[in-house]
């Protein structure tokens, strides 16, 4: 019984003494990943950085948190912040973001506000702690951006590495029941023919990037895309289709070289929205309308349309159709 009874009390100092140098080491390592983004211009403020949970967890919680990059323009600021790991898969790490967040872009502020929102990330046990995979759920989001708001009933994104391919990524993305801002809506559908939200708008795609995700994504810049395969986007909205699919190579400027294949439902009705939201300029709209209706006829009933969106030379086509430059897909 003694040599039992040792054997248990060594077992739980040992367990302490690892809990308090994780926990130490840890608080120490992101005050010091702080200190260094301040050295490198970054705004880094918070109110306090603590470690707690034990004996079993290691979770940290930053209150008060402000960060901007001041070389991209972006921010985030928020009440609190909570990264929880259990102590014995610290890499295995649970995101819990407040009900209310602000972040700042170039194009202006936006407040995200939530009922929950969370995040699961599994990381690499390499240095650079790159990312193995991460699901990000929010529950009743909506973004306010001056007077106008968006707001969805659930929104998803979901990226994992991809298997077997280097530096690829399967990455999902699902907002239901996706509330346009209400005078972007009136604008849209003057008439109130359409329902208040979309019913589902869904991306599943697989995204090769130049580097690894990983904390240099932070540290330095972020990867940028070199090839896009789009399995599938949708989004439907009352009678309204449109689905996308299709591949893409990204050069350096990122410029997209390939196509992809649009079919729309209702296409018309489709050509109002784009035309009221300012995609299409109205000088354009009448080639572009009998353009359409010629594709629409070869493709089908009149009502739908099958058409590849060709993308060369910076330059962008839709069927036949001359759509100008193309954009660029590059990350800030």
């Amino acid at each position: 019984m003694k040599w039992l009874l040792g054997i248990t009390v060594t077992a739980a100092l040992a367990w302490c003494a690892y809990w308090y140098l994780g926990a130490s080491a840890l608080e120490r390592n992101l005050t010091a990943w702080f200190e260094d983004r301040r050295a490198e211009g970054w705004q880094v403020e918070y109110s306090d950085l603590s470690v707690r949970g034990f004996p079993n967890r290691f979770d940290t919680e930053l209150t008060d948190p402000a960060f901007a990059d001041p070389e991209t323009g972006l921010a985030w600021q928020a009440p609190f912040f909570q990264l929880l790991a259990l102590s014995y898969q610290p890499n295995k790490v649970i995101a819990v973001f407040p009900n209310t967040q602000e972040i700042l872009t170039p194009f202006g502020r936006t407040q995200l506000d939530s009922t929950q929102m969370r995040g699961s990330l599994h990381l690499g046990a390499a240095a650079g702690m790159p990312l193995r995979s991460a699901v990000f759920v929010a529950d009743a989001p909506e973004f306010t951006a001056g007077e106008a708001r968006l707001r969805a009933q659930t929104l998803r994104l979901a990226m994992r590495e991809t298997e077997g391919t280097d530096l690829t990524y399967d990455i999902g993305l699902e907002a239901l029941s996706l509330a346009p801002p209400v005078a972007l809506k009136r604008r849209l559908d003057p008439g109130d023919l359409l329902p208040p939200a979309l019913e589902t708008l869904r991306l599943d795609a697989v995204i090769r990037f130049d580097q690894e995700w990983d904390l240099r994504a932070l540290e330095d810049r972020r990867p940028q895309p070199t090839a896009i395969t789009l399995n599938e986007a949708r989004a439907a909205w009352g009678p309204l289709g449109l689905r996308a699919a299709g591949a893409l190579d990204i050069d350096a400027q990122g410029r997209g070289t390939g196509e992809i294949t649009i079919k729309a439902t209702n296409w018309e009705e489709i050509l109002r929205l784009a035309e009221r939201s300012g995609l299409v300029p109205p000088a354009v709209l009448p080639l572009l309308e009998t353009g359409l209706r010629a594709l629409a006829g070869l493709s089908g009933p009149e009502t739908s349309i099958d058409v590849p969106l060709t993308f060369r030379d910076g330059q962008m086509r839709l069927g036949f159709l001359n759509l100008g430059q193309g954009p660029r897909f590059r990350l800030r």
